[in-house]
């Protein structure tokens, strides 16, 4: 009890001092920014074709995560395309205030029955295995690449390819152990709380690995959606990236940060400081990853919680 309350008040306290450092980091560029000439160069000829497209985008981010948890729930409960997709968006509603996974799962199993609880936690573990997989098959060799460009690095480093086979490496070597490895974290959690997960367990034992394969690349295609989503917001708000080195420092932040159990908010905090980090190299640009982040999150997150919401409160009215 007492270590649970330690980490609840440690995460809080990580959170402020994070909340803290971006307000602060707002506040300061934003002293030096001349705001109705940034305001005006949003309105330049053709620049809503950015925005438009990163909205455009978000349907079909979620759209692809919700055909992959439905590949991945088919061995358990065969579920729908239109429920999948009603349970995603409960999902995403609960997750704008929790831990990601942890809210994700949560809002799921909201919109389902009490017999198909085991069935909606296996699948969502799972996608989760999958992101990772993408995360290691796109995000690793963006963090390569963005590391070894940054200056002073290339001049003093040998050439990074030998580093980019680790992430497969490490795919291959999961999906060797990967399997025993998740049914121990699952035992553990049953001694630590516990809770009875001989049924979730069964699930998990018989999965097949080309279901995993398939998974994973929707995972991936879900990854690009997104990077290219901020990639559009940056040079909606005045930051022109180019086209190879922006994606892959996205792609590189998203695996930097990926480890951090944080809800989204802080989440979207901790990637804003990460850009800052990388692309800001005049007030201008620091102010168009600020405002670029936000909008992602609006767009990503809460713009897609609101029908979550509906579906959850539709569901707990249904007799």
């Amino acid at each position: 009890m007492l270590r649970s309350a330690y980490t609840r008040w440690l995460l809080r306290l990580l959170g402020a001092v994070v909340l803290v450092a971006f307000v602060y980091q707002f506040v300061r560029v934003g002293e030096r920014l001349d705001w109705a000439e940034f305001v005006s160069a949003l309105g330049r000829p053709g620049n809503w074709r950015y925005v438009a497209l990163a909205v455009a985008l978000m349907p079909l981010n979620w759209l692809l995560e919700a055909k992959k948890w439905q590949l991945l729930l088919q061995p358990f409960a065969p579920w729908s395309y239109g429920k999948v997709l009603r349970a995603t968006l409960a999902g995403v509603s609960v997750s704008a205030a929790t831990p990601n996974r942890i809210g994700e799962i949560g809002g799921r199993l909201l919109i389902a029955r009490r017999s198909e609880w085991s069935a909606v936690v296996a699948s969502s573990l799972l996608g989760g295995l999958c992101q990772w997989v993408a995360f290691l098959l796109v995000a690793w060799p963006a963090l390569v690449f963005t590391v070894f460009t940054l200056p002073g690095i290339a001049q003093d480093w040998p050439s990074p390819f030998w580093l980019l086979p680790l992430g497969p490496l490490v795919i291959l070597i999961a999906g060797l152990g990967g399997k025993p490895l998740l049914l121990w974290v699952v035992d553990w959690t049953a001694r630590r709380f516990s809770r009875d997960v001989s049924e979730l367990r069964a699930s998990l034992s018989g999965i097949p690995f080309g279901l995993m394969l398939a998974g994973s690349g929707y995972a991936c295609l879900r990854f690009v959606v997104y990077c290219t989503q901020l990639y559009l917001l940056l040079w909606f708000f005045g930051l022109e990236l180019p086209l190879v080195s922006g994606l892959a420092g996205i792609a590189a932040i998203y695996l930097v940060q990926a480890g951090v159990p944080m809800p989204p908010g802080l989440n979207f905090v901790t990637r804003t400081e990460l850009g800052l980090l990388l692309w800001s190299a005049d007030a201008e640009a620091a102010i168009a990853v600020l405002a670029a982040y936000t909008a992602l999150f609006s767009v990503n997150v809460l713009l897609p919680s609101l029908p979550g919401y509906w579906f959850i409160i539709r569901k707990n009215k249904t007799p």
